[in-house]
């Protein structure tokens, strides 16, 4: 068969006259070939700005140190477990490390970017977002989309703990529990100043102002630290404690919710912001008021956390003087400056001596000025180191003028 195929390729006697397109069709070289019959796909807008959108988000992620993706796995996965040492670990020196060897000078990875590392956990990046924008704002300068970013975020925090079915099984440190509500009140205090200034403003700005809504108000602000307070049920607690009241009978009173040491905490932490919400807007009795069932003394929980001790005292003390209760006021700036002394070396470890320094500073000014107008020897150390401070100014007051 092979041979008879071989004998009819070489055969010399085809016809000349055959006519070869009919065999091998219209496919000749000189035929130009037309691709115009071939649907184009059609990509859409918003289908292009996705992948888009997909590249740079992969791109950015590639730029996340493989350090910083292990660190958010870790610390993940700690808030997961309820594991009060591990998250504490992470949170007081792994991500002021890191915020110091990657993030000094620039935001950290948004949520959204980091999410695949989480598994998409929205209790987590919630958690993730508190932090990121803590850090915008102590770091950096927060713009209009942050400042609205960010009060969205609180309140996504504050509507799972206040209304989830029952108390949420979440468990955090006392020092991130009081940051949070200490942070809340801070970025409320600084969006009303940067409101305030208006002839700043952009006409994009105002815009968003104006159809902001409830954003960083002072009554959403102060309905979560009321919210906080009522659901934890912190004062029925302290007054109980302070009857000598047994274990389980303060269980029956505080209910399902104040049993738990994250409610109770961010109860006896919203206490005192609602000190310090108080005294930003004036009302220095009622201020004094919230705080009529905490004890300052140093068995009151407000003292295992630092930053809240000082600032306790340091709100009530400025109460005290704008009431001309002078002598008072002396008394507590003292306690709470005899604590800073003797506890110095350890603020200075701390990621937050900054912060407490400051308010060291603001109630030596204030001490001199109580001092002044209600000469009383408390404390000459005190007193001395006040004079030393502000000579000039503390011989101005002494003078009347």
């Amino acid at each position: 068969m092979a041979q008879q195929r071989l004998a009819l390729w070489n055969a010399e006697d085809l016809e000349e006259d055959v006519d070869l397109s009919m065999a091998i069709g219209n496919y000749g070289p000189n035929v130009p070939y037309e691709d115009t019959h071939i649907a184009q796909p059609q990509i859409d807008e918003s289908t292009l700005i996705a992948m888009q959108q997909h590249m740079a988000q992969q791109a950015a992620f590639s730029q996340i140190p493989d350090v910083v993706k292990s660190f958010i796995v870790h610390f993940h996965q700690a808030v997961l477990d309820n594991n009060l040492a591990e998250i504490t670990v992470a949170y007081e020196s792994g991500w002021n490390k890191y915020t110091e060897k990657f993030y000094a000078k620039t935001e950290w990875p948004e949520a959204e970017l980091i999410a695949p590392l989480v598994n998409d956990d929205p209790i987590f990046l919630i958690l993730y977002r508190e932090l990121y924008y803590r850090h915008v704002y102590s770091r950096l300068q927060p713009n209009i989309d942050d400042r609205f970013h960010s009060y969205e975020n609180s309140c996504e925090l504050f509507n799972y703990l206040l209304n989830s079915d029952g108390p949420v099984t979440l468990e955090l440190p006392e020092q991130w529990l009081w940051d949070i509500i200490d942070e809340f009140i801070y970025q409320y205090q600084v969006f009303c100043t940067w409101r305030s200034k208006v002839t700043t403003k952009t006409q994009d700005e105002l815009m968003m102002l104006a159809d902001g809504g409830p954003v960083w108000s002072s009554y959403s602000v102060l309905n979560v630290l009321y919210s906080l307070m009522q659901k934890s049920k912190i004062n029925e607690y302290i007054i109980a404690q302070r009857e000598g009241k047994t274990p389980e009978e303060i269980a029956e009173i505080v209910g399902e919710y104040g049993q738990r040491p994250l409610y109770r905490m961010l109860g006896y932490f919203s206490i005192v912001g609602l000190l310090r919400v108080h005294v930003h807007l004036g009302d220095f009795t009622l201020a004094l008021k919230v705080m009529e069932n905490v004890e300052l003394n140093q068995k009151s929980p407000f003292t295992r956390v630092t930053a809240c001790h000082v600032a306790t005292y340091y709100y009530v003390g400025f109460c005290y003087i704008m009431l001309r209760r002078y002598p008072d006021a002396i008394r507590t700036f003292v306690t709470i400056l005899n604590f800073i002394q003797r506890m110095r070396q350890y603020h200075t470890r701390s990621y937050q001596y900054d912060q407490i320094s400051k308010t060291a500073d603001r109630m030596y000014s204030l001490f001199a000025i109580c001092h002044a107008l209600s000469p009383t020897r408390l404390d000459d150390t005190i007193a001395n180191t006040a004079k030393d401070r502000f000579a000039e100014q503390y011989a101005k007051i002494a003078r009347g003028g």
